[in-house]
């Protein structure tokens, strides 16, 4: 039998990572989403509205259902909050009740914002406390969703690695294009994050959809690093001057900046019960960063292929 993954928010950049990844391990994927990806089947689904979610996933009836859709932009998710906590809290729980009446699995992304960063090595037993109303947005949706549907699973995640498949919120991109343009990048020095590359990340999706743990856990690579670091490591990795990632102090929450939510300090994760319970092998940063442009090489190649291809026809 068929196994079926519906992704809301798969036309993002994690969603259309999983998308790709999932149909190379053989699932049917379907998209919900406000717009469709590229050889996938897709339903337009607004999930603040619980009709709309009920009948999507009925007809649908898939095996398993992960969301990654959200108000992911913490600047916006501070201006706009009534529009962020309904789709990620509202939104999150719809698509757990309609879930739990059909035993399916449900996986939800939450995010290491759930805590204010004044410790480090949280593990996800540590008790949340946001510094901002995206990450208040996240605790919420992580209580909502459980009480919901006890057997979900909700991973936490920091940062995320990669490139789009089409389009997203990619920080890669972002950096890249920014590079590109010879635009000095302010980075911040003190904010220090736990990144997992978006194929590790998708691996470990797949992985928990099919497996029977339920509850919070925790995804990211095994060591942390700052984001003016990571930036550093990336522009060399991208062939520019690293000098063009300037060191950006902040001090913790209080940034000082017009129209940037507080940010928490440390988002340094402990990934060790991941480690013990997942098959996936949980990778370095540099591991990350590597297989990350890698898995762009080889869509590149493909693509070049395909090109061709059609140029002979």
């Amino acid at each position: 039998m068929t196994k079926k993954l519906m992704i809301f928010g798969g036309s993002g950049f994690v969603g259309g990572n999983l998308a790709r990844h999932a149909q190379r391990q053989g699932w049917q994927v379907c998209i919900a989403d406000n717009r469709p990806l590229l050889g996938s089947e897709w339903w337009s689904v607004n999930i603040t509205d619980r009709e709309m979610v009920e009948k999507a996933i009925q007809e649908i009836e898939p095996s398993a259902v992960v969301n990654v859709a959200a108000v992911a932009d913490i600047d916006l998710a501070e201006r706009e909050q009534e529009l962020a906590y309904r789709v990620n809290v509202e939104g999150a729980k719809n698509i757990a009740e309609s879930c739990a009446k059909r035993g399916i699995r449900y996986v939800i992304f939450s995010s290491d914002a759930v805590f204010d960063g004044k410790g480090a090595h949280y593990v996800e037993e540590d008790p949340p406390n946001p510094v901002n109303f995206y990450g208040r947005t996240k605790m919420d949706a992580e209580k909502a969703v459980l009480q919901a549907y006890p057997q979900a699973v909700i991973i936490r995640v920091s940062l995320v690695l990669g490139f789009p498949v089409t389009e997203g919120n990619s920080f890669f991109a972002s950096l890249e294009s920014k590079l590109q343009r010879g635009q000095e990048i302010l980075s911040p020095t003190d904010e220090v994050r736990t990144p997992v590359d978006v194929i590790t990340l998708s691996e470990i999706v797949l992985e928990l959809c099919e497996g029977d743990f339920s509850g919070v856990i925790h995804v990211g690579a095994t060591d942390s690093l700052s984001r003016y670091e990571l930036s550093r490591k990336l522009a060399r990795r991208m062939g520019f001057d690293e000098k063009l990632i300037k060191p950006q102090v902040l001090t913790g929450a209080t940034t000082g900046i017009v129209g940037r939510a507080p940010r928490h300090k440390n988002g340094v994760i402990s990934v060790a019960k991941a480690q013990r319970m997942l098959k996936t092998h949980l990778l370095s940063t540099e591991e990350g960063i590597k297989r990350a442009f890698s898995e762009r090489h080889i869509r590149t190649k493909i693509f070049d292929m395909e090109l061709g291809s059609e140029s002979d026809g």
